[in-house]
């Protein structure tokens, strides 16, 4: 069944904006088509078309559930500004492996301007994303940090973990399977200066090597995204 986000009004769910268009034009759907709308909460509404309108689709709530494809744990994960189709792409396969907010923030060795990575565009990309992945509640996309903002916000969380292309080869991080709120940093294309990672560490966060080979950042985001909610069942 097609999936798509919607908002409530009363006792009916409306289709509306790029949805709207992707329901009706692309998808050529009509009034009596069943489907499956997100609220962005943890249920999934099954639903039918009763009424088109001008931008509007109006829908009639049949049934609800819970959404299984919604994240167990709160990861956020902090990525330092890349190339905006590499950032792109660090989104859509975050939303797919669970990741809860996804705040982009610069470091020293940053180089795409913050300008190239736009809000409204990453916020599309994740909703897409949910939509294929069958969750329900899409992605918080904070506006960019300074470094410094992303060292305050570690008092926020239960386990703070940092990518570390330098670090020794380890074992799975102590106490991360129990952690209920996790934060996950990684780099840019640059990576992190030695003071960067010296900050990090002195500010409580672990270290964690990926393996002997030098992974891309987007790369680096995905894997170190899907070992963590693998490792804490997310």
């Amino acid at each position: 069944m097609r999936r798509f986000f919607g908002r409530k009004s009363g006792d009916e769910i409306l289709i509306e904006g790029e949805e709207y268009n992707h329901l009706k034009n692309v998808l050529r759907m009509s009034v009596g088509d069943e489907i499956l709308v997100s609220l962005n909460d943890e249920n999934e509404y099954a639903c039918e078309v009763v009424k088109m309108t001008k931008g509007t689709a109006v829908c009639k709530i049949n049934g609800q559930q819970v959404c299984a494809g919604n994240p167990k744990k709160n990861i956020v994960l902090f990525q330092a500004i890349t190339k905006r189709e590499k950032f792109e792409l660090i989104v859509q396969k975050a939303t797919e492996l669970g990741v809860s907010r996804i705040v982009p923030f610069v470091s020293e060795h940053v180089i795409a301007k913050v300008t190239e990575n736009k809000i409204d565009r990453l916020k599309s990309i994740a909703i897409n994303a949910c939509k294929q992945c069958e969750r329900s509640i899409v992605p918080v996309i904070d506006k960019c940090m300074t470094f410094d903002e992303v060292i305050d916000s570690f008092k926020d969380f239960d386990f703070v973990l940092f990518a570390n292309e330098r670090a020794d080869q380890g074992a799975r991080p102590h106490g991360i399977v129990d952690a209920k709120n996790l934060a996950i940093i990684v780099g840019s294309e640059g990576g992190f200066s030695s003071k960067e990672k010296d900050k990090f560490i002195a500010a409580g966060a672990t270290t964690i090597s990926l393996g002997n080979r030098i992974l891309r950042a987007e790369t680096a985001s995905i894997v170190l995204t899907g070992l963590i909610s693998v490792l804490t069942g997310n």
